[in-house]
């Protein structure tokens, strides 16, 4: 989990992707912290110095893809950054792949300023505007589904207390090669940008820009679940009329 106390201020935004992956990539390491963090992936706390900014960064290193029978890598965290640009989803941190201390890996940006969804429901924090924060949440929805990542644990959710943006943190167990969508966690709308890159996005990209990363099957299960997702969101279309299904932009003050 990215707390408070591990990062400084990132906001995500398209415009500043780019610029961020690359001071991940080339930005000198100048501290690494390796027992400052739990969990199964046991990730390292990185700071990061190019003289113009200092920021720190997590880098996981673990590489169990499947077919092992925990299947957990850090390759699927890189996968989730580069297909959330593919159909112009800006919930996740960038990260980019990288060697430190002769281990390949991925670094992502710590994020700060933040609480986690399990953070916000237990201490009945609403949200200035419940309905744009309603459309965030079912954007992630439909990007987990597309990942098959399961939302088991609501602290994955980051909420920005500045504007709530909304960010989904921890894929290192995505993409199960599925063709089918997540049980329980029903596609009831989306924003009409989402559904309108999810239709354009070509098959051809999607495998050329994730082979890296992931295996044939997890891409064909991938392009599978892709397609119930436009079939869902079609057949709402026509059961519920377009303007209950799909919304315009979401979740940030002007």
């Amino acid at each position: 989990m990215v707390s408070k106390a591990q990062a400084r201020a990132y906001s995500p935004k398209a415009a500043d992707f780019e610029k961020m992956e690359f001071f991940l990539r080339a930005a000198p390491v100048v501290s690494i912290e390796k027992d400052a963090t739990g969990g199964r992936t046991a990730p390292w706390i990185i700071g990061l110095d190019d003289g113009k900014a200092a920021m720190r960064a997590f880098f996981k290193y673990i590489h169990r893809p499947r077919p092992a029978l925990l299947p957990t890598s850090y390759k699927y965290e890189i996968a989730a950054f580069e297909l959330s640009k593919i159909v112009g989803l800006e919930i996740v941190p960038p990260v980019v792949e990288r060697e430190i201390e002769d281990r390949p890996g991925s670094l992502q940006i710590f994020i700060d300023g933040c609480l986690t969804e399990t953070e916000r429901r237990r201490k009945r924090i609403e949200p200035p505007d419940p309905e744009a924060f309603a459309r965030a949440l079912e954007n992630i929805n439909v990007f987990e589904n597309l990942t098959f990542a399961a939302r088991s644990d609501p602290k994955d959710v980051l909420i920005h207390e500045d504007d709530w943006t909304v960010c989904r943190v921890d894929f290192s167990e995505a993409f199960e090669p599925s063709p089918k969508l997540i049980p329980g966690q029903d596609i009831r709308r989306c924003s009409s940008k989402l559904y309108e890159n999810l239709t354009k996005a070509d098959p051809g990209v999607v495998k050329n820009r994730l082979a890296p990363y992931l295996n044939e099957e997890e891409i064909r299960s991938l392009l599978e679940r892709k397609r119930l997702i436009l079939d869902r969101i079609a057949g709402l279309i026509r059961e519920k009329g377009e303007e209950s299904v799909l919304f315009g932009e979401t979740g940030r003050k002007k």
